[in-house]
């Protein structure tokens, strides 16, 4: 698996664990991925910056007892320079349903991240009839 697949894969494990409370709330260190300017862009529309994004993301801490985040079909768009473009479907399983959306990333490279590489912006879209 290269590098940019492995660093989305690991993320959603990571959000997966951390909203079921498998992980202890102050395991948010895998955050420090989302570069300094980070901005998200919900399937509603919605706009965050990385302190937003973070604040919702450890707000969200041990909130279910059934989820399963899984990627699929993840393609590389861009591999250039400093820059890593990628696209994949996001996929939450729960008790009370599904949802399914399609997530463009943009990565920096980053020797000190994990994976060599820091999210830079994320962009998601509901896959038609899946929103939940």
């Amino acid at each position: 698996m290269d590098a940019w697949h492995r660093e989305i894969v690991e993320l959603h494990d990571f959000f997966e664990a951390y909203f079921l409370g498998t992980l202890p709330a102050d395991e948010v260190h895998r955050l420090d991925v989302l570069a300094d300017d980070f901005t998200f862009v919900g399937p509603d529309g919605s706009r965050s910056t990385r302190e937003q994004t973070v604040g919702a993301i450890t707000a969200g801490h041990a909130h279910t007892e059934s989820l399963r985040i899984t990627v699929t079909d993840a393609e590389l768009l861009v591999d250039g320079g400093d820059t890593v473009v990628a696209r994949y479907v996001e996929n939450h399983e729960l008790s009370s349903g599904s949802n399914h959306r399609v997530s463009t990333v943009v990565f920096g490279r980053d020797d000190a991240a994990p994976n060599g590489l820091s999210w830079r912006t994320v962009h998601e879209t509901w896959l038609e009839g899946t929103r939940e």
